[in-house]
């Protein structure tokens, strides 16, 4: 038989991949690391906060307008 996957478990751990990606954009972006974590997890818009830096914007001053 197969091996059974609990689908909680398995919301759980991609929520966790997703959030990691998130906050690795979020650094590389130049987003300090904590604000990076608070970012990942927020319902922010990742695309946003990217062309708000890339436009320019520091990176303390874009956390403000996309939070």
């Amino acid at each position: 038989m197969g091996q059974r996957v609990d689908p909680d478990r398995q919301m759980l751990s991609e929520i966790a991949r997703v959030r990691r990606w998130r906050r690795a954009q979020f650094l590389a972006l130049g987003f300090a690391p904590k604000d990076a974590a608070a970012l990942a997890k927020a319902p922010v818009d990742l695309g946003e906060a990217r062309k708000l830096v890339e436009a320019g914007c520091p990176p303390e001053t874009a956390r403000r307008i996309v939070l």
